[in-house]
């Protein structure tokens, strides 16, 4: 028993040796930003943001006014394409889940920091037809995913240009 103890603790002191360290929500330089989130038809996106930001202590502001970086966000879409096909019955066994949406930030003073650029994420699953609810569960599991990730994704833009 002390063998196992020891040899983890040894362990522990390992990783905190090499600089290991949970990576967190990494959005500790905006925690004093006044960041407002304008959304041009991508609500999904735009809820999913502030609901990122509320949980790593950066609270959205209501006004532009009192913005210091504002977050425009638009043109957001999913599509649901076939991607592969059963050769012996022709029915669908595989589809993928396209997301788009488009992502600018204006910074202080009004200077466009960041020009529109894409957001695109995609996932796949399999389609039975046996299961198709449970099926059409997943694709909501898996369009919320994709939201989330491309929310990630505008975080991570917004820290870096906020440097």
């Amino acid at each position: 028993m002390t063998l196992r103890l020891g040899l983890f603790l040894l362990l522990l002191c390992g990783l905190g040796a090499c600089g290991f360290q949970l990576r967190g929500s990494n959005l500790e330089t905006l925690q004093h930003s006044q960041v407002y989130v304008q959304s041009n038809g991508a609500s999904a996106l735009a809820r999913e943001v502030k609901i990122q930001l509320q949980n790593a202590d950066v609270i959205p502001v209501n006004s532009v006014t009192d913005a210091k970086y504002i977050i425009n966000l638009s043109n957001e879409s999913f599509e649901r394409r076939i991607l592969s096909v059963s050769p012996q019955t022709g029915k669908v066994e595989e589809y993928e889940i396209a997301y788009s949406a488009n992502v600018s930030i204006t910074g202080p003073n009004g200077d466009t920091i960041l020009k529109s650029e894409p957001i695109t994420a995609f996932r796949d699953f399999t389609f039975d037809e046996s299961a198709v609810l449970g099926k059409f569960e997943e694709e909501q599991v898996l369009h919320n995913d994709i939201v989330r990730h491309a929310a990630s994704n505008v975080l991570r833009r917004l820290q870096a240009v906020a440097k």
